[in-house]
């Protein structure tokens, strides 16, 4: 990718991540406003949605331009993301779904950029096949591309009343009480198919990379998976 295209791409990346972490955050900055949005983010939800997706059809046409990787790298998320959405289809157990498996080896060993657009395009096809479209979508995609992007670096008791110290206090303790031993389930049994078949699947992808004749060089302070990061 040329520089002002790689350029670009960062930007685009980079306005997405600062909006979808805007989307988590201002209710609990400004809850007396949020209180009168509209219940479960019913109102300004599809906003996010459309400005999501707006910006990943964005870098979706770069990657396909002259200063992108081209056809190839939108072809190999095009089918990752579809792996996504066939492992999503037996649904959760216990808080468990394989589908992390791909966007975790795929995140390792591509880079953060491909993981996040790999995560955000792959929840957004799941969401439209199996988990329905709704003012929930846009913060699955967001959170999804947020372990991809980890990956190549290595519900909410909320009071509209209440200040900011009291949401955050309110929204651990739910946490803690509803949520914790379901994700600790999860991310216990991701850790475990990430140790079986990490290895196998990372090596899989390289040999894609190269058959695809994408450069790929080792990334300084690789993880557990040594990780990978494609140009």
């Amino acid at each position: 990718m040329n520089r002002a295209g790689a350029s670009f791409r960062l930007a685009l990346l980079v306005v997405a991540n600062v909006l979808g972490l805007f989307a988590f955050v201002w209710p609990f900055v400004l809850p007396r406003i949020a209180g009168s949005a509209g219940q479960n983010h019913a109102n300004d939800g599809p906003w996010f949605l459309l400005a999501l997706s707006g910006i990943l059809f964005a870098l979706l046409l770069l990657e396909l331009g002259r200063g992108g990787l081209g056809p190839k790298t939108v072809a190999l998320l095009g089918i990752l993301g579809a792996a996504i959405v066939a492992l999503r289809l037996p649904g959760f157990v216990a808080g468990f779904s394989a589908m992390f498996i791909v966007l975790l080896v795929a995140g390792n060993a591509f880079g953060p950029g491909f993981g996040f657009l790999l995560g955000t395009i792959g929840m957004l096809a799941s969401g439209l096949f199996v988990g329905g479209l709704g003012p929930w979508l846009p913060f699955e995609m967001v959170a999804f591309g947020w372990v991809g992007a980890g990956a190549g670096l290595l519900p909410l008791a909320w009071d509209p009343g209440a200040g900011a110290a009291m949401n955050v206090r309110h929204y651990v303790t739910f946490y803690a009480a509803t949520s914790f031993v379901w994700d600790t389930f999860r991310a216990v049994g991701n850790a475990v198919l990430v140790l079986v078949l990490g290895r196998p699947l990372l090596l899989a992808l390289d040999r894609a990379a190269r058959r695809m004749h994408l450069e790929v060089r080792p990334a300084a302070g690789a993880g557990l998976l040594g990780a990978a990061a494609a140009r």
